[in-house]
């Protein structure tokens, strides 16, 4: 056999080996686990990055500082969901996909990366005249280098989550935000203001997209035609569609906030919804992306993806709901503790979007569910109706102010979105509406139950320091909710699939 041809034999099996992922249905649920316990501790030191940067920049920066960049993020945030395109979901959600078709994607999204950083830096003077606020035009100019940066490496990305790489995925995920957090706080204590918050970004993106070049060792080829990659475009602009307007009913309500307050309120706002989503932006999007590629290999089985579902979904709705009242409950010394002096005024916003965190992990979950059924087109229209009753909801609760418009926000997701999507969502997929009920049901009535027995007890036990008062009142909401929770026969056998889950991950990591 002449060299050459083997060498391409060689070549053409590795690609073979990237792009195939039936070895994967093996050992699914055992896979699963340790790619949770990895990603989940890689989030724990995230955690504690995020944290720390949220401390110490407190400590650098005023608030309008923050409330500055929040106003533009509210744009580069929403040109984002159009650099990926969907297409890093149609990479991982493919049954068969071929290096052809992952490198005209790949090259889809760098064009659209590059078009998306040159409109950002077109309509900065726009964004500067909307709010009133000059500095805004090279704000927005710079932020708009990460859409370039972050479009070279969604295919790369994908292809490692796709393969279910995610110790690799940890580890990129770490080290880039490390990176734009270090960054970000020299740039701070050398006097650069806001332009410290507009660092970590950039310097994040970019430590990403070098590390997911390395990690990922593909190198896509040039644009080829008859590839079969159209199907894969109407899967992403649907699924892009849907993340489009999901991301304007996200972004709606600092917009509103802003507008009515300005950069100050806006700065309160910014760092109290920044605290309260910690558990929706830090600790599940990895378990998330996890189920997501676990649940796309078990699409085609209902019965196997509606017992995995629910049984994911009951877990998450256990440990959010924990959260959630543990900072109702602390709101105020989590605000001294890690906003320090000259913050109170967030308190009240704070609290208030606590009793939203339950919607997002919920209604994430739910999406990812649909997404793995390829539901996409009937997600978008589900985000287009949630949208519009956001709006409605927002446009009402201004006319009392920002904390009207924060309580619109909170009320209209507990008790009309959420309900409303489990409802709509059960037509598409094989979890219908008893099922949602009979598993969310006993952790709302145990969480209402331990908030209210904590805060009527709240006041008779008084520390000088906020830690103790944070540790103390998060212990005792943590031993009264799993004691509640114990009392239903469904969630006390979540729980004991819990300590065997966590059992099994120490055995696959020690």
């Amino acid at each position: 056999m002449p060299h050459h041809i083997h060498l391409r034999g060689i070549i053409l099996q590795s690609k073979n080996q990237l792009f195939a992922t039936d070895h994967l249905k093996t050992g699914l649920r055992e896979r699963a686990v340790k790619s949770a316990g990895i990603t989940l501790a890689a989030q724990a030191i995230k955690l504690i990055l995020q944290l720390g940067s949220i401390a110490i920049l407190a400590r650098l920066l005023q608030p309008s500082d923050f409330g500055l960049v929040a106003m533009v993020t509210v744009f580069t945030g929403l040109a984002l969901q159009f650099m990926e395109g969907g297409l890093s979901m149609a990479t991982i959600q493919r049954d068969q996909i071929t290096h052809a078709q992952v490198s005209n994607l790949f090259w889809v999204n760098g064009t659209l990366g590059l078009a998306l950083c040159l409109l950002g830096v077109l309509i900065s003077p726009l964004v500067a005249i909307v709010y009133d606020e000059p500095r805004l035009t090279l704000v927005m100019a710079a932020m708009s280098l990460t859409f370039l940066i972050g479009g070279l490496s969604v295919q790369h990305d994908a292809l490692l989550r796709r393969q279910m790489r995610f110790k690799a995925i940890s580890l990129i995920d770490v080290v880039s935000m490390a990176t734009g957090i270090i960054a970000g706080i020299t740039a701070a204590y050398n006097g650069l203001e806001y332009w410290a918050l507009v660092i970590i970004p950039v310097g994040t993106m970019a430590t990403k997209t070098i590390m997911c070049w390395l990690t990922a060792r593909w190198v896509p080829s040039m644009m080829s035609r008859g590839s079969g990659v159209r199907p894969l475009l109407g899967f992403g602009a649907n699924l892009t569609g849907a993340n489009f307007i999901g991301y304007l009913a996200n972004n709606i309500t600092p917009f509103a906030v802003g507008y009515i307050g300005g950069a100050q309120i806006l700065g309160f706002f910014n760092r109290a919804n920044t605290l309260t989503s910690i558990p929706s932006s830090q600790l599940l999007p990895p378990v998330m992306a996890v189920m997501q590629s676990a649940l796309t290999r078990v699409k085609d089985e209902p019965d196997r993806l509606r017992n995995a579902a629910l049984s994911l979904m009951t877990k998450i709705a256990m440990v959010t709901m924990l959260v959630t009242i543990t900072m109702f409950v602390t709101a105020d010394w989590l605000i001294e503790l890690f906003l320090g002096d000259g913050w109170y005024e967030a308190v009240e916003i704070f609290r208030i979007l606590a009793l939203s965190t339950i919607v997002t992990p919920i209604t994430t979950f739910t999406a990812i569910v649909m997404v793995a059924a390829g539901e996409v087109r009937a997600l978008l229209r589900w985000k287009a109706i949630t949208f519009a009753i956001l709006v409605i909801a927002i446009t009402i609760g201004s006319f009392w102010g920002v904390i009207g418009i924060v309580l619109a926000h909170t009320l209209s997701g507990v008790f009309i979105r959420m309900p409303g999507f489990l409802i709509y969502s059960s037509r598409y997929q094989p979890i219908g509406v008893i099922d949602f009920i009979q598993s969310l049901l006993p952790v709302f009535l145990s969480a209402m139950a331990t908030l209210v027995f904590v805060m009527l007890f709240r006041s008779y036990f008084i520390f000088e320091s906020e830690i103790i008062s944070v540790l103390f009142f998060s212990l005792i909401c943590l031993i009264l909710y799993v004691s509640v929770l114990a009392l239903f026969s469904k969630t006390r056998s979540e729980i004991i699939n819990v300590v065997v889950l966590l059992r099994i991950l120490l055995k696959k990591l020690l």
